[in-house]
Parts: C-alpha cells; structure tokens; sequence
C-alpha cells in the first residue's frame, strides 16, 4: 500500500511539475501551420503557455535575453539577422525546439549544451563565424537539416555522423579540408552540399549515401571522382564545377538515377568509355576543359535534352549526332571545321550555339533541322549557306555575323530565310 501511494505522489509530483514549468506536449506540424506567430518577446511571454513560434528576425538583437527561457512551449524560434555572438544558459532549457533558426549573427561558438535540444529537426547557423561545430551535435538525434553554410568551418566533428536522420546537410564556403571518413553514416542524406571549401579528396564511405539526390561539389581542390561513388545509386544531381579533375572514372554507369553533370572549368582532357552513358541523363555540362576528343559511349543517352562543350579542343563533334533526344548543343569556341552530313539525325534540337570555331563547310542536311529555333554560327569562316536551310521552318534567329559571306550570298540566305531574323 505504502509503495502504490509513493509511486502515485511520483506520477503527481511529475505531472505537477509539467504544470509548474508550463510544458506542454509537442504540436503537429498542421497545428503548428495554424498557430499565432509572435513578433514580440513581451506579447510572446504575456501568452507563454501557447507561444509556439517566436520570430524575432532583424530586430537588431545583440543578447538574446535570459527570459526567453520562460517560453517553455516554444517550437519555432527565428533569430536571423541579428549581432547575436553568446547564448544564455536558459535557451538550452527549451527542449521543446524543433526550429532555431540563428543565420546572419556573428556567433563563433556553438556552447555543448546544444545537445540538450532533443527535438531539434532543423538548425540554421547561415553566415556566422564559426570556426568548429561541438562534438554534441551529434545527440541532436532528430535533427534533418542543418545549414552552416557561409562559416569558417575547418573540420567537422566525427559524431557529426552520428545523425542518422539527417536528410540535408549546407557546409558551402567554409574552409573544410577533408570530410569525416564515416559520413557514409549518414544514411538518410539527400542534400550534401559542400561547394567553396578546400577538399582535396572524398572519402570511400561517401559512396554509402545510397538515397542521397544532390551533390554539389564545386569550388574545390578534387582531382578526381572516386570509382565508388557509383554506390550512391539515388543521386539526381552531381555538380564537380570549378575543380582540378584530370580524368573520370570510365564506368559510372552504375549512377542510375542521375540526371544533371556538371564537370565545367576542370582539366578534364578526354571523356571514354561509360563515363556518361547513363540512361537517366537530361543535361550534361563539360566547358572550359581541355577536351580534344570525343570518345565515350552514347547508345544509353537517350534522355539527353542539353549538352554544353563550350571552350574545349574539340575538331570532330559527330558523336553527338547519334543522341537524337538532344534539344541543345552547345560547343562554341573550340576548333570544329565542318558540319558532316549526319548533324540532319538530330530531329529534336532547338538551340545550337558554334561559334568562334574554324568552320568553313555545313552540310545540306543542316536544313533538316526543322525543330531548331535558334542558331549562332557567328565568327567562322563559312562561305556560302545551300538552299536546303529552307527546311528550317521554326528557325527564329540566326547569327552569322564574322563569316565570310559575299553580299550575293548573304541576299540568297535572306531569300532562303525570309521569316528568320538574320544576323549576317
């Protein structure tokens, strides 16, 4: 008897103790869409027991003060473009969190208590200046998004991969050198985004992020892909621009799901094999690289909608002429001298852009392009245009400035093109 009524003065004791300290079980998130956002600290704390989103975004805060500990329900709390540097003790009291948003302060540590916010689900640190993320990030076991883009981050903490819930991770420009080799751990990824730091390699266990859909990768020191990001079977988007890429990995086959590849301003100088024969493929950038020739396989490209070759050595293009589902090309800048007959397959193309190449002769079958909208031939050396180009009935500008064309045949291409707005 005496058991059951200490264990009932227990229960009672917890639940006056909720009571007490206000706390409230959490909203849904369809509630939460219909709860009163409080602008003000005083209005939020003259309400406390049904504050749940708090917005103090841009009202020149410097401290954040002690009472916002009072706020015991709070679920949302907006603090971005502010001067907020510390913390008070109190704000790691409300475990009730599950936004806090702090982009656009000038912050520079992230105190461990920040462990304490169990229902965390998205953390914004946007624009500070932190140098480091405190190892007990990693008991923020609910957390799916946190965004530290725009810090001065040098290395990330291992429990960081402790996260297993987390489905977008924003490191972009900070000063990270290297990634934590479990990463891979991560496993709910679906957004790593990592462009403008100084990584030189990724690590093997990347290639575990199976669900992940956007990479963004840019703006790095990475001299090449490893072969084992093939295992990132979900991966939609994979963005490698503005690296130090020799080469790729022949087969990447294995990438599926992916759609869009961007390996612009590398020095990349050949492309072979199934580097990108991928079927899910629609738009594929390989500019400003050092490219002389074409020799990968195409037979599974047939989704490809956009291809851009720009500023490379590029003299024979005919390969792409196989990938019939292509609707732009672009190779101008490299040193292409003529358009071969087969250029007529591409039944799709609606925009093609070679200008500043060596081209002197275009094919007949050039005028079987009847989907083509726009083309810039500008800045070769073309003498005369056949009667054929007739045939491009949809063509709506045409540029052919810098050629060298005789005013009797700039007349001829006017006569051939009467609803095209010429460029000559």
């Amino acid at each position: 008897m005496k058991k059951t009524i200490m264990l009932a003065g227990v229960i009672f004791g917890l639940n006056m103790s909720g009571i007490i300290y206000g706390q409230k079980k959490l909203k849904s998130k369809e509630q939460l869409s219909k709860a009163h956002v409080y602008r003000d600290l005083n209005d939020a704390l003259y309400n406390k027991k049904h504050t749940y989103i708090l917005n103090l975004d841009g009202k020149n805060i410097s401290e954040i003060p002690d009472k916002i500990g009072k706020l015991k329900n709070l679920q949302e709390l907006y603090l971005r473009n502010n001067t907020i540097t510390t913390f008070p003790e109190e704000l790691w009291q409300l475990t009730n969190l599950q936004k806090l948003m702090l982009g656009e302060n000038n912050i520079e540590v992230v105190p461990g208590e920040i462990g304490n916010l169990i229902n965390l689900k998205e953390l914004d640190m946007f624009s500070n200046k932190l140098i480091e993320l405190p190892v007990e990030i990693g008991k923020l076991n609910k957390l799916q998004k946190l965004d530290a883009n725009w810090n001065q981050i040098e290395v990330l903490p291992d429990e960081l991969c402790q996260l297993g819930n987390l489905e977008s991770l924003y490191l972009e420009k900070n000063k990270l050198i290297k990634l934590p080799d479990n990463i891979g751990n991560c496993a709910s990824l679906k957004e790593l985004k990592i462009s403008n730091n100084q990584l030189e390699s990724l690590p093997a266990g990347i290639s575990r992020l199976a669900i992940i859909k956007e990479l963004n990768l840019s703006g790095n020191n990475l001299t090449e892909i490893p072969e084992e990001i093939t295992g990132m079977s979900g991966l939609e988007s994979l963005n490698v621009e503005k690296n130090q890429l020799k080469s790729l990995p022949e087969d990447l086959s294995g990438l599926t799901n992916l759609k869009y590849l961007n390996l612009s301003n590398n020095k990349l100088s050949s492309i072979k094999g199934n580097s990108v024969n991928i079927p899910g493929f629609v738009e594929l950038n390989i500019s400003i690289n050092r490219i002389q020739t074409l020799g990968f396989n195409t037979n599974n490209l047939n989704n490809l909608k956009k291809i851009d070759l720009e500023l490379n050595q590029i003299s024979d293009p005919s390969i792409l002429y196989n990938i019939k589902s292509l609707e732009y090309i672009n190779l101008s800048r490299n040193q292409i001298e003529r358009i071969d007959g087969n250029i007529g397959n591409l039944s799709s193309l609606k925009e093609l852009y070679l200008s500043g190449n060596k081209i002197y002769s275009v094919s007949k079958t050039f005028g079987n392009l009847e989907n083509l909208e726009y083309a810039d031939l500008s800045n070769n050396k073309i003498i005369l245009l056949q009667k054929q180009i007739s045939g491009l009935i949809n063509l709506k500008e045409f540029h052919l400035e810098n050629n060298n064309f005789s005013s009797f045949q700039k007349n001829l291409v006017k006569k051939y093109l009467p609803h095209t707005k010429l460029y000559l």
